[in-house]
């Protein structure tokens, strides 16, 4: 009987997708079909049920052939044709930035990769910890996609689990990045550092060491060869013409731009021995079970 339930509800799943959503980013209109471009990306096709031709351009009408080479669509017996269509690329419904985390609607904040932008009491985002997620009314919870939200749970079909619980957002923010230390910093910093006992110089490549509590870095130099230089901050993310602290991407303009933080790890454990952090839902091994169906079911569609 619980393997019966399981497949019930991994059944479920499968028959949410609907046929205009090309994964779970990317959609076309309800008279349009998903179809492959030339760079691997989601396009649509102006038609319904549309045939996706080999070229990754066209596409042709149900029922018939493509011919690329005439650049037609031809009946199944080859006695009429029409001429082939042109796909378009496929909406985008959710904004990512060059790091590949979610944007929220606002344009000042932003959720880590794998969960999904939605709106307080307060009037600000929040994440949910989960891709293409279900956004509850009571603007505290959400559900993953393919579920309502029913009360306390997350509910579809015969399958039921605990609702989830979304977590803070990250403001957009950039600070100006730290400059490489200059040689001259660089000698009379290490004469300092060799000086105490308690720091030592960093390595840092073939006959060039970098004070105490310093990051080393390998920057491309004018020739094309790499070039050792030394960023002032210990752990430090390096940049090419400067660094950032620990947590911060580097951006243009010499500007550090903070990580989305991440709790998604919390939710998807397997094990329900780990500390909880105060204030977060605690979900046991059952509710693991059902969200790992989840998880593969994002997977396998996904390249559809």
């Amino acid at each position: 009987m619980h393997w019966f339930l399981q497949l019930l509800f991994f059944g479920a799943l499968l028959t949410f997708a609907t046929a205009n959503q090309c994964d779970a980013e990317t959609e076309c209109s309800d008279d349009e079909t998903c179809c492959r471009l030339s760079d691997n990306v989601w396009g649509c096709c102006p038609m319904p049920r549309a045939v996706c031709c080999d070229d990754r351009t066209h596409c042709c009408p149900s029922g018939t052939i493509c011919d690329p080479k005439g650049q037609r669509c031809l009946s199944s017996d080859g006695s009429e044709h029409v001429p082939m269509r042109k796909k378009k690329p496929a909406r985008k419904t959710v904004e990512r930035n060059q790091f590949n985390e979610v944007l929220c609607p606002d344009q000042t904040s932003k959720c880590p990769d794998g969960s999904s932008c939605c709106l307080l009491q307060q009037g600000t985002y929040g994440c949910c910890p989960v891709p293409n997620a279900v956004c509850c009314p009571d603007m505290l919870h959400c559900c993953p996609h393919g579920f309502q939200c029913h009360g306390q749970f997350c509910s579809q079909n015969f399958a039921r689990i605990p609702h989830l619980k979304k977590f803070a957002s990250t403001a957009i923010h950039r600070k100006p990045a730290l400059n490489y230390l200059s040689e001259e910093d660089d000698s009379s910093s290490s004469e300092s550092s060799e000086t105490s006992e308690d720091v030592d110089p960093i390595s840092c490549g073939e006959g060039k060491t970098c004070p105490a509590k310093t990051t080393c870095c390998f920057v491309d130099g004018d020739n094309g060869k790499s070039k050792p230089m030394c960023c002032p901050l210990s752990n430090a993310v390096c940049c090419q013409d400067t660094c950032c602290p620990a947590g911060y991407h580097c951006v243009g303009g010499g500007k550090c731009e903070k990580h989305a933080k991440s709790k998604i790890r919390h939710f998807w454990k397997t094990t329900n021995d780990e500390e909880e952090e105060e204030g977060e839902e605690e979900f046991n091994v059952r509710s693991f079970k059902f969200l790992k169906y989840i998880k593969w079911f994002h997977y396998f569609t996904k390249g559809k």
